[in-house]
């Protein structure tokens, strides 16, 4: 049995625990159940998955009717279908999506114009003005720019920073190709002039910016690069390696 506690108009707003029961659950314990299309409020009705828990309410609406379960909500229909775990999976016990607030919230309108204005002082090698974007982005709260700080920080808001981003490269001609050839050039050039530090850290820095690179944390060390049979046929077959301090990452993990 799992627990959903919910503060509901029709309990004054006062914290209430609705267990959610497996349908093996709810056999053992006696409980009877419907289908939960079937069920009217206080009535135990069955999701799609194989969970029961009481139907909170039945809306009646001009052109549909909506139930209403602990764990969600979804209209009535030949197709329809409403599941416990996809919303418990994404802590959504409100509505009929299954998506999380934060995937919700980073779709609509004022999170995209909130996107849209950090990126434009990030181009312009400006430090975001968490305020102003605040006040476009949620001036009804008490603190927009903590509202503002909590939005940029979701996974769901980096990804769409990093694809606005890639597009705004992309049309500068700066893309994954871009780096890889950074890198044969850097290489290129170690052949005659023994020094590709500043080219292996620019190609790395642009790794990063494109998101080419792991998710790791950074610690310094010496670079080996083995001259490529390329680079060795040029040379005649003798075999260099060329050393240059950098920033290597690792994962965490191995640290």
């Amino acid at each position: 049995m799992i627990k959903i506690t919910k503060k509901l108009k029709i309990n004054d707003y006062k914290p209430k625990d609705y267990p959610v029961y497996t349908d093996v659950e709810a056999d053992e314990l006696g409980i009877l159940y419907k289908h939960w299309q079937d069920c009217g409020p206080g009535e135990f009705g069955i999701s799609d998955d194989s969970y029961v828990s009481k139907c909170i309410a039945r809306n009646n609406y001009a052109t549909n009717t909506e139930m209403v379960y602990p764990y969600g909500r979804q209209w009535l229909g030949k197709h329809r279908k409403i599941e416990f775990e996809p919303h418990y999976a994404s802590n959504n016990f409100s509505s009929v999506s299954t998506k999380s607030y934060n995937e919700l919230e980073a779709n609509t309108g004022r999170a995209q114009l909130a996107v849209d204005m950090y990126l434009t002082y990030k181009m312009a090698g400006m430090s975001p003005d968490l305020d102003k974007i605040g006040s476009i982005y949620r001036p009804d709260q008490k603190s927009p720019s903590i509202a503002a700080k909590r939005l940029l920080k979701t996974k769901e808001a980096k990804k769409m920073i990093e694809e606005k981003l890639k597009e705004i490269l992309t049309d500068k001609g700066i893309d994954e190709g871009f780096v890889l050839d950074t890198m044969k050039n850097a290489i290129e050039v170690a052949m005659t002039k023994d020094n590709s530090a500043d080219m292996i850290r620019a190609a790395k820095e642009l790794s990063v910016f494109l998101d080419m690179a792991p998710k790791t944390k950074q610690i310094t060390d010496t670079l080996e690069i083995d001259m490529t049979h390329e680079i060795q046929a040029n040379y005649e077959e003798q075999r260099k390696k060329l050393k240059a301090t950098k920033i290597q990452d690792v994962n965490e993990k191995e640290s």
